[in-house]
């Protein structure tokens, strides 16, 4: 546990989870990384990548590279890479997808 010492000689004690000093040691967060702290997605994630190739070409998941960000009350969507918005998640992408997720729930909005 790592303790802070936020403002008016407040400290507070942190777990910092095992993401987070990947994150810190820019080896980046991976897939397995993220079983322990969240299980649910970590199984959804699994579950995307292990679709059968034909059933998410067909598009049925309806993703793009795109996730949903709330923000003091209010949600909006976040593009995971430039006009993500535009691009289909497909068998050849969804990794990619799938790692643009973590990356972003484990780094980038926590940076």
């Amino acid at each position: 546990m790592i303790v802070f010492d936020l403002a008016y000689d407040v400290q507070i004690g942190v777990i910092f989870l095992s993401h987070i000093f990947l994150a810190i040691g820019k080896k980046g967060v991976l897939l397995e990384d993220i079983r322990d702290t969240d299980l649910f997605l970590y199984r959804s994630y699994k579950e995307i990548l292990n679709m059968d190739a034909e059933i998410v070409d067909q598009d049925v998941l309806g993703l793009t590279f795109v996730c949903e960000v709330e923000s003091l009350g209010s949600r909006r969507e976040m593009e995971l890479c430039p006009n993500g918005k535009y691009i289909v998640v497909d068998s050849k992408n969804r990794e990619y997808y799938v790692n643009l997720l973590i990356q972003h729930r484990y780094v980038t909005s926590i940076a």
